[in-house]
């Protein structure tokens, strides 16, 4: 095997390094903010892109800088990559700052298709909206994210296939809304939503949507997604689910469901027909005209069957504390 350059060989090592190190837990050294970045269209901030801004942190990265974006349509692809972890976006709320951009799954993958792509762990979103408004071709992402310890508050994400790629690692969003009609809110993500609305949007000539299309490859893959509170609402017809893989995970607990939500309320996709059973769909002590359960697939579990301390907040994605040790913005 004929050796790589030692150039190419140094850059590999050190991108390596850095990936193991910053793939760990880190504590961006404690709730302390350390910089504060504005972006501003109009010439008030340090840079006119969040792109820029972004840009400008050192990598590696390893104690809390917040950005602060002034309102704005902002009409750029955004990247956080894994060398920088410990940022905070923080828009003027998601009426007012909102990041847009057009592209399909087709051009770069799903989630390079992304309005928004995170990968580093330890990022905190607030008040901002991300959109990808590609339309009704295929799936085309408006937020991917990678990393754990993901923490979005007050933010909206508006698509219509796959609009919030939560793929991996340990996620909240508190006070959100979620737009979408083909597996909305989809990946192998660990994410608990609280009070978030998720707003189905296809046609009454549509054939019925999905919410989720949660990944969870083994019983022991700690994956899944909790939906505590909020509601589910829109037009058409929508199923609460449809497994990505065969152990899928996914509970609403005290969610209410408008009338838009179908009386199966989930789906087992065709190439897991068979699996059924192997997967946790549940609702909990849902309320509202589509919470109705006399019709629902006889393979949903039921509240009896779950240990519901699982899910609460604490032990779902918090049992370490890392929520309590946010910086407040």
């Amino acid at each position: 095997m004929k050796l790589l350059p030692p150039p190419i060989m140094f850059h590999l090592v050190v991108l390596f390094i850095s990936y193991f190190y910053f793939g760990r837990a880190i504590d961006c050294g404690g709730k302390q903010i350390v910089n504060t970045i504005t972006v501003d269209q109009q010439k008030k901030g340090a840079f006119q892109t969040i792109q820029a801004a972004i840009n400008s942190i050192k990598k590696p990265n390893d104690r809390w800088v917040m950005i602060n974006i002034n309102p704005g349509t902002y009409k750029e692809q955004v990247l956080i990559d894994a060398r920088m972890p410990c940022i905070i976006l923080k828009g003027s709320g998601s009426n007012n700052t909102i990041i847009t951009y057009d592209k399909s799954f087709h051009d770069g993958g799903q989630s390079m298709s992304a309005t928004f792509h995170s990968s580093p762990h330890n990022v905190i979103l607030s008040g901002i909206k991300f959109q990808n408004t590609f339309g009704y071709n295929g799936p085309a992402v408006a937020t991917s994210i990678y990393g754990d310890k993901t923490a979005i508050f007050d933010c909206s994400f508006i698509g219509y296939q796959d609009t919030l790629l939560s793929s991996k690692g340990r996620q909240y969003f508190k006070n959100c809304y979620i737009q979408g009609e083909a597996d909305f809110i989809c990946g192998a993500g660990q994410s608990y939503f609280e009070n978030c609305v998720m707003n189905a949007t296809q046609g009454d000539s549509m054939p019925s949507g999905f919410v989720t299309a949660q990944r969870r490859d083994n019983p022991n893959d700690p994956s899944g997604y909790v939906f505590r509170g909020g509601s589910v609402v829109g037009n058409g017809e929508v199923n609460l689910g449809r497994p990505w893989a065969p152990y899928a995970r996914v509970i609403f607990w005290e969610t209410y469901f408008s009338s838009v939500v179908t009386p199966q309320g989930w789906v087992a996709w065709d190439s897991k027909k068979g699996q059924e059973n192997e997967t946790t769909f549940a609702e909990v002590n849902c309320t509202g005209p589509g919470a109705d359960t006399k019709k629902r697939v006889e393979w949903e579990k039921k509240p009896k069957d779950l240990n519901l301390n699982e899910y609460t907040l604490s032990s779902f994605i918090n049992n370490d504390g890392w929520l309590d040790n946010l910086p407040s913005i």
